[in-house]
């Protein structure tokens, strides 16, 4: 892995472990110790690594510190207290300070010391997030390296990299991790789940899944039907939908995957409220006594050609009737409720928009492949 740190500020590279955090991660889900030196080897490739430290009450692990100085890690002592110690009862420990003292070693760091221009965080707290956001607004690299199941997923997503711990210890990957699967194949067993864990399938949370699942999954060297390697994870889930394997629903700025089939209205949590049944307006409602009396012109054309641009997902017929009168309330079109059912029933039937179906509703887009040209123009 090679990178250009010169564009974060620094050729420089700060290491900070939240121990118990990593160590409890993969005692449970590897039964194994963190292994150090995988995590050393890993930031070394971002630059020259000036400092890295680790957090603990390191007299509850009095023979790791060891480890940690052979791989030029600093242990830094963070103390655990106990509930009524002044009574003499010493029985409960409550929760030590590691997040406060790592949080604030950062920022001195990122204040201090300018030529660091990559921070490694190595945990799976979701209660670091603000933290990265704070290192990324300062225009530095921020790459966090955390255990499968047991980090959150905002936490991944809010990094410029993010990375599994099998990712960066091979050592621990079984051989049925290293078996061949097919990617898409994958992401259906993802986006389930992501369904059992109560996380919704964003593209976002489908990739940290299909990384954990299969760590060596890296969308770009997916092919699509034609032999093509898919230029992003979101042109990965497209090529799934073109194989009927997956949907993809999109509601604002939020797509959200679905099997194929399922009604978005009836499974996302994202979609609005349908139409009332008096005020739903699909393609079967258009006559064509409606068709002849539209009149339309070349302008009229041009702005239904933008305004259908502007999605860049199949949406509901009625999605596009309110978007067009949308414009016709801020004066950018003069055409009836009729004149605009009818456009959008000329744009179908001359193959400018393309119909497809999920579940019981029909869903439209603008024909990628074909130039915007309407045969009727009033």
């Amino acid at each position: 892995m090679e990178s250009d740190n010169r564009s974060f500020g620094g050729p420089d590279v700060a290491v900070f472990i939240d121990f118990e955090n990593i160590y409890i991660s993969v005692r449970n889900r590897y039964d194994a110790s963190p292994n150090f030196e995988s995590i050393m080897e890993l930031a070394q490739r971002y630059g020259r690594v000036t400092i890295a430290r680790a957090y603990a009450d390191w007299y509850r692990y009095p023979r790791v510190t060891n480890a940690l100085y052979a791989n030029a890690i600093e242990p830094m002592y963070v103390p655990t207290y106990h509930y009524d110690r002044d009574e003499g009862r010493t029985g409960r420990a409550i929760k030590n300070s590691v997040d406060m003292y790592l949080c604030i070693d950062m920022m001195k760091t990122l204040h201090a010391f300018g030529n660091i221009g990559t921070y490694v965080l190595v945990t799976g707290d979701r209660d670091f997030i603000p933290l990265v956001n704070a290192i990324r607004q300062q225009g530095k690299r921020t790459v966090v390296i955390g255990v499968a199941q047991a980090t959150a997923n905002h936490l991944a997503q809010s990094a410029d990299e993010f990375l599994f711990y099998s990712q960066v210890d091979e050592d621990i990957v079984n051989a049925a991790d290293k078996v061949e699967r097919d990617p898409y194949e994958v992401l259906v067993e993802a986006v389930r789940a992501a369904r059992e864990r109560g996380h919704v399938s964003t593209l976002a949370t489908l990739k940290l899944v299909m990384l954990e699942l299969v760590p060596s999954f890296d969308e770009t060297k997916t092919k699509d039907r034609r032999g093509r390697l898919v230029g992003s994870f979101k042109d990965f889930v497209r090529e799934a939908e073109r194989r009927k394997l997956v949907q993809i629903f999109s509601s604002g700025s939020v797509n959200e995957v679905l099997l194929p089939g399922e009604d978005p209205y009836a499974v996302s949590q994202f979609a609005p409220d349908m139409p009332a049944a008096e005020t739903t307006v699909t393609e079967e409602d258009v006559d064509d006594a409606e068709l002849d009396a539209a009149k339309l012109t070349t302008k009229d054309w041009a702005v239904f050609e933008e305004a259908l641009r502007q999605f860049t997902e199949p949406v509901l017929f009625i999605q596009i009737y309110d978007a067009l009168r949308g414009l016709r309330n801020k004066e950018i079109i003069d055409l009836s409720n009729q004149d605009i059912k009818a456009m959008i029933k000329i744009a179908i039937n001359e193959g400018l928009l393309v119909r497809t179906t999920r579940g019981p509703h029909a869903y439209y887009q603008i024909a990628a492949d074909k130039p915007f040209q309407p045969v009727i123009a009033g």
